[in-house]
């Protein structure tokens, strides 16, 4: 239990880390002067002037509020009611003021010269720095309700495979209830002041995940020799990346692919789900974010994100630039084979793959090889078998 706790508490602190309130003050400030009969006059016509700089200011109600100034030797009460006066005449853009010098000439004339202050302080809730991520939001758009349980599971792990790349600001856009129940407290009379600045904070997303599984069966096959069984299940998911500013259809896809898996038990069929999430958000990481070598250390090649162990790599090094010859948009660059690599082993922020040919060097960007032939790779997909429970769940047969 005393585990579970730290680890928990330092899952907390890695969340909570850098999300704060930041308060930032800064003052403005602006000098005039001013001439008068009178010692207040002068100050007064100074006053005028400098807060004329500031703006949207008005100057009338400052020259009627000044006309009860009274004063003595010691020009304290001068400050104090002119303080007041300001702040009131400028509506808070101005909060106090200093006089720089005061000069009676011979013919009996005031000459002020001021100098006003006005010190603002905001207040920004600052979440943890991810300004260099792109945003996605995934939807499942499966329109058959009969598959929607296996729909929701599978948008699941694949927002947890997205999220373990570290690429992307994965956006929730299922849970909006929660969130009107959160911002009623932060606007209550309950929670601190500074909580308020926690709203207006929502991300906008960049990319829009849309996925569709066409097609799933499930077969069981039983070995003649050890008359132990295995189910495979064969499942179709079609699926596309629209950018969300311009609707523009950015990257579209269908996966066929079959998984094994040795027994019916629950573990069995999360492992299978989270196999089919891998492939459709590798293949959307690798046309958004081509994989691409952090370092080579010891012979070993090392990835900034958590692969799969065991999953084929062929790496290449980039050429020149290539442009369409009729949109003359860029195409891509030209790639050279340089190496194959396998991945050996991983960790929530890092794999490592070891170099089965060639020679890998960093900022080589590498590709998945896929065998069809594999239990894991691209097939062709058969008719459905999968048969609906009560509740609408869904059995796929493992």
């Amino acid at each position: 239990m005393k585990i579970i706790k730290i680890i928990f508490l330092g899952l907390f602190l890695s969340l909570s880390l850098n999300a704060k309130v930041i308060s930032t003050s800064s003052t403005k400030s602006s000098t005039g002067e001013g001439t008068g009969l009178t010692r207040e006059d002068a100050i007064n016509n100074a006053i005028i002037e400098a807060i004329g700089k500031m703006n949207g200011v008005s100057i009338n109600s400052i020259k009627k509020s000044n006309t009860s100034v009274s004063t003595d030797n010691s020009g304290s009460n001068i400050q104090d009611n002119y303080n007041k006066q300001i702040s009131t005449a400028t509506k808070g853009r101005a909060d106090t003021y200093e006089i720089n010098s005061i000069e009676q000439d011979e013919n009996g004339k005031y000459l002020a010269n001021v100098t006003i202050f006005k010190t603002t302080t905001t207040k920004k809730y600052k979440t943890p720095n991810t300004d260099n991520r792109r945003s996605i939001s995934v939807f499942d758009s499966t329109p058959d309700p009969t598959k929607s349980g296996i729909g929701s599971a599978l948008q699941q792990k694949i927002i947890s495979a997205l999220l373990q790349s570290r690429k992307f600001n994965v956006l929730d856009r299922e849970t909006s209830g929660y969130y009107e129940m959160e911002k009623a407290l932060i606007k209550s009379s309950d929670a601190a002041s500074d909580e308020v600045y926690k709203l207006k904070n929502v991300l906008a997303t960049d990319y829009i995940l849309l996925f569709t599984i066409s097609e799933l069966e499930g077969k069981q096959k039983t070995s003649n020799l050890t008359g132990k069984s295995k189910t495979e299940i064969e499942v179709i998911v079609d699926y596309r990346v629209l950018l969300f500013a311009t609707r523009q259809i950015k990257f579209s896809n269908t996966l066929s692919m079959k998984v094994n898996i040795k027994d019916n038990s629950l573990s069995a069929n999360e492992a299978a789900l989270k196999q089919i999430a891998n492939r459709i958000s590798g293949d959307i990481l690798n046309a958004i974010y081509p994989l691409k070598v952090a370092a080579v250390e010891n012979n070993e090649v090392v990835f900034s994100q958590s692969l799969n162990q065991g999953d084929v790599y062929e790496c290449f090094a980039l050429g020149k630039a290539i442009k369409d010859a009729y949109t003359k948009e860029n195409t891509g660059r030209v790639e050279s084979k340089t190496a194959s690599i396998e991945i050996t082993r991983t960790s929530p922020k890092l794999s490592y793959a070891k170099i089965t040919e060639g020679k890998v060097k960093v900022g080589d960007i590498c590709r998945p090889l896929i065998n069809s032939n594999s239990e894991n790779g691209y097939t062709i997909g058969r008719d459905i078998n999968y048969q609906t429970q009560e509740g609408g769940g869904v059995n796929l047969g493992f």
